[in-house]
């Protein structure tokens, strides 16, 4: 019996395609560390225009011209690290720093020349294959041509409304009126080569189009027209609707913040006068002469009539509860006031009493009045409010009504719109076909291979490209007007580079030359301005401010922007233009370009370095601390009997399952309080750092704990029988044994701290006390756009600690993870 082997296929593929899915982050990461152009704007996972640069600026960062400038600024001033220098020394290092920037200088300019020569030889060479070009373009145009079918439109109204709807925002002589002369004159019989016979064949198709349209088309246009008008009016009316509710809810506010606050001052005033009164009953002392009361009864009994006629207006107003209480009490109090005044007339206090009133009295009528106005005020506004509001009501059925007519009239236009979907697309091919013989007979004047040719192969584009959008389906003929622009887009992208380049050289060249006049000026004034600065004045060189103004503003507004658009138009070239001849110069020109950008390139200060060697230190005292601890204190959780041990772990293992930085306020808050004490475990320091990371101890120790567990207890036995103490059977028997597993804790909390981020961006500032995790950051946001080649080429450097720390012991993390010691 034969065994029939089954086949693997689909496991081979699911592989590949994991693998791919896997491996593609880091491809990704390892092209654009390479990449001269950035991976952001580009659809290639793999470029032609590879460089080192990026390792270079992070190895061995050169000092181009925008740090020589500010250093030799630093040297003229004498600031830090050259204050310490001697005059000679000084001398000497702007000497060379001079040099160099007349080096680079020298270099700019014959990278600029070389570049010259290449765009001047790729001029020559696309104008001799003019000719070439302008054949195989048209070949490829009258192709198109020559594949576009038009049927010819029938005499039906469908295709009379159709021609109607092309040509009636067209006016007369337009490229579309020639394309479709001969169609309207054979579907109206009316020569339309004249601008009265055109507008008369417009006439018969309009009348055509309007029976098919069957008066929809007025109905619309009328109805929309109302529809506006109605809206228009509804958004006024909301508008006004919007402003009565401001006003209202204003006097509400007037009403609340001081009518009823300052009611209630005057009701506490007549409440205390109410208590004078019963106490003035009791006095004894008389006047000689009765008081006369009756214009202060009068007048009270005035207030309380208008009170009473505010609280009347209120019965419509429902929701000014507070108001009304406060004047229906301040009414009571002027009631109480005028009752029983007959027997106080003889009293001496009587006529104070009186007098106190009439102070409190102007108040009371100016808050009265103010009263009325705002509840009238209220009042007329709602009754506005209601008016307008009935008004939006009858609006907005009138809009729903006229809404669904129209709903109902663009659908009945749209079904007559589909009948003429195909007659219009039929006379849309037309006039692309006439647009493509137009095209070829201009491009068949091109002579050359110069601006204004560019321009025609632009304008030949451009409709190529207008069509694709307009175009109803994904047929063959989309896929060969595809092909044809793909194949012209070469030209565009000359054009593009071509333009570019030829705008920046003069401004370059007009730089260097001033920037060659600053520096034989400051190579004449240097050493006296050394000797100023070594007598102690503080010298700031003029020269040296401008050759850095020419460096950061000139270059970069004049310069860089067009000279980084060529470069990238010459890198893309490479691969679109059809000459295997002009790929050297393209490349050349690519490679010298960008040169020149890195020689004047103002690039970020960074110490990757430095924070590289934080990281390590951070990581490996972490390492350390954590495995030791945890290899301690993880022994008596296996070999001893004590009471909690067995819920000790499991509490500690518990804690750490909530992450570490909802603790980070607590820790920020010690170490703050720490480094007033211990200067070097506080905020801002690494000590204060590393004291944060020691949190990961309970999982490890578990980790560890377990590891024990499978060391057997007759080893230690056998050495306590010997003689030997509890700690030495666990630092000679137990410690060695467990290497593996310690081995796999120290690499695991080397690895997890060396990457960690939240933490040290909180307790870290100094950028110098970055971490290496913390200063990738400094790569992924540049002063323009992400450095994304710089931010990987730091991520592949970065790995390298990790990479050797983890081969050199792979062997003991492999047996550490696999398996334990001897067992019995």
């Amino acid at each position: 019996m034969m065994v029939q082997k089954r086949g693997n296929v689909l496991t081979h593929i699911f592989l590949i395609i994991i693998v791919a899915v896997i491996l593609f982050p880091v491809v990704w990461v390892v092209t654009t560390s390479l990449r001269r152009d950035e991976a952001a704007f580009s659809s290639k996972l793999f470029s032609s225009r590879l460089t080192l640069q990026h390792y270079r600026d992070l190895v061995a960062p050169e000092k181009n011209l925008p740090f020589l400038i500010q250093d030799l600024q630093a040297m003229v001033s004498r600031v830090k690290p050259y204050d310490t220098w001697s005059e000679d020394e000084l001398k000497d290092a702007v000497k060379r720093s001079i040099e160099k920037v007349a080096s680079y200088l020298t270099e700019t300019e014959n990278r600029l020349k070389s570049a010259e020569d290449s765009f001047k030889r790729i001029e020559a060479f696309l104008n001799d294959h003019s000719d070439e070009i302008k054949n195989s373009v048209i070949e490829n145009l009258q192709e198109l041509v020559s594949s576009i079918q038009t049927p010819e439109l029938d005499d039906s109204d469908e295709s009379k409304a159709a021609l109607y709807l092309v040509l009636s925002k067209e006016r007369f002589n337009s490229k579309v009126h020639r394309a479709l002369e001969e169609d309207l004159k054979k579907t109206t019989g009316v020569d339309a080569s004249t601008r009265e016979g055109y507008e008369q064949a417009l006439e018969i198709l309009r009348t055509s189009y309007e029976k098919l349209a069957d008066g929809y088309d007025e109905l619309l246009e009328k109805t929309q027209k109302e529809l506006n008008a109605v809206r228009e009016e509804i958004l006024s009316l909301q508008q006004q609707y919007q402003n009565l509710q401001d006003d209202i809810m204003e006097a509400n506010l007037i009403i609340e913040k001081d009518i009823t606050p300052e009611l209630e001052r005057i009701k506490a005033s007549l409440s205390d006068l109410n208590e004078l009164k019963e106490r003035i009953k009791q006095t004894t002392a008389s006047s000689l002469f009765p008081v006369d009361d009756s214009s202060f009864l009068q007048n009270v009994s005035n207030m309380t009539l208008t009170i009473d006629n505010l609280l009347s207006e209120m019965d419509s107003l429902v929701e000014y509860e507070n108001l009304r209480r406060s004047l229906a009490t301040l009414k009571g109090e002027l009631e109480k006031l005028s009752e029983g005044n007959e027997e106080l007339k003889s009293r001496l206090l009587y006529s104070d009493l009186i007098k106190i009133y009439e102070e409190i009295q102007p108040r009371l009528v100016r808050i009265l009045k103010e009263t009325s106005e705002t509840l009238t005020s209220i009042k007329d506004k709602i009754v506005i409010l209601n008016v307008l509001n009935k008004r939006l009501e009858d609006l907005r059925l009138q809009e729903k009504s006229l809404s669904e007519k129209l709903s109902e009239y663009q659908q009945s236009i749209s079904e007559i719109h589909k009948r003429l979907l195909e007659p219009q697309r039929i006379l849309s091919l037309k006039v692309f076909k006439y647009d493509l013989q137009r095209s070829i007979s201009t491009l068949e004047r091109v002579k050359s291979f110069g601006k204004t040719d560019l321009l025609r192969y632009s304008s030949v584009l451009k409709t190529l490209r207008d069509f694709m959008n307009s175009y109803w389906e994904k047929d063959e003929l989309y896929s060969r007007i595809s092909k044809v622009v793909r194949g012209m887009r070469w030209i565009e992208e000359y054009r593009d580079f071509a333009s570019k380049f030829d705008t920046f050289p003069e401004n370059l060249k007009s730089i260097l030359e001033e920037m060659r006049l600053s520096l034989s000026d400051l190579e004449r004034s240097y050493e006296d301005l050394l000797s100023l600065s070594a007598q102690g004045v503080y010298v700031s060189s003029g020269i040296l401010n401008r050759m850095y103004d020419i460096v950061k503003m000139d270059f970069v507004s004049k310069v860089r922007a067009n000279m980084s658009v060529a470069s990238r138009r010459a890198g893309i070239l490479m691969d679109l233009v059809p000459f295997s001849d002009l790929k050297g110069d393209l490349r050349n020109i690519d490679k010298e370009l960008f040169r020149i950008d890195q020689i004047w390139k103002q690039k970020t200060k960074h110490y990757f370095w430095l924070w590289v060697l934080n990281s390590v230190i951070v990581s490996l005292i972490v390492a350390f601390i954590t495995t030791t601890v945890c290899a301690i204190a993880a022994y008596p959780f296996s070999r001893m009997r004590f009471l909690g041990r067995r819920y000790g772990i499991m509490a500690l293992l518990l804690i750490q399952m909530f992450p570490g930085v909802i603790f980070m306020i607590a820790i920020y808050d010690l170490l703050n309080f720490m480094g007033k004490y211990i200067p070097f475990i506080g905020i801002d320091t690494l000590g204060g750092l590393i004291f944060a990371y020691l949190t990961n101890i309970a999982y490890n120790m578990y980790l560890i704990k377990g590891f024990y567990d499978t060391i057997p207890t007759s080893l230690e036995e056998a050495a306590i029988v010997d003689g030997a103490t509890r700690f030495q059977s666990f630092y000679r028997i137990i410690i060695p044994l467990a290497r593996p597993i310690l081995t796999v804790v120290f690499l695991l909390v080397f690895i997890g701290t060396f990457n960690e981020y939240v933490v040290a961006r909180i307790i870290l500032q100094n950028v110098r006390h970055y971490t290496y995790a913390l200063g990738l950051q400094a790569f992924a946001t540049g002063p323009y756009e992400t450095e994304w080649g710089l931010f990987t080429a730091a991520a592949l450097l970065g790995m390298t600690p990790m990479v050797i720390l983890f081969l050199s012991l792979q062997r003991y993390l492999v047996s550490g993870l696999t398996r334990g010691a001897v067992k019995e």
